[in-house]
């Protein structure tokens, strides 16, 4: 497995285990964390469906790294600066999502859809964790 997928797939999971602190902010709060997280959800989404489709994903590595660089200032309140900080730092080390392109390039095209439906399980996990913040009492 890409190094890349395992990482973004960790940060979703973690995040996701942190929703319960995520959702104990003010209602006017949540909305901001659930659109940060669906903002990175939807970076992995589109990245994930370029790769599938055999596209270079443009653009893609940007987005992450901005997504990295603004977890401590959109949940840092939430789950602690430490956290928040560790969490930005793992997704920066996998802002190069666009190497994945070149990564799959040998893969079988059931090996690359396999690996692929994984970064679509760490999508997953970043839009449930949007979702439960956003409904959350």
């Amino acid at each position: 497995m890409s190094a890349i997928i395992e990482t973004i797939l960790g940060v979703g999971q973690k995040l996701f285990g942190l929703r319960i602190e995520l959702a104990k902010a003010r209602q006017a709060r949540k909305q901001v964390v659930a659109g940060y997280l669906d903002a990175i959800a939807l970076s992995v989404d589109e990245a994930s469906a370029m790769l599938k489709q055999g596209t270079y994903p443009h653009g893609k590595c940007h987005e992450i790294l901005l997504h990295s660089q603004q977890m401590e200032s959109a949940v840092g309140d939430l789950v602690g600066q430490p956290q928040a900080q560790s969490l930005g730092a793992q997704l920066g080390e996998v802002h190069e999502i666009e190497r994945l392109f070149g990564e799959l390039g040998g893969d079988t095209d059931a090996e690359r859809l396999r690996k692929l439906s994984v970064l679509d399980e760490a999508a997953a996990l970043f839009r449930a964790t949007a979702a439960f913040v956003r409904a959350s009492p």
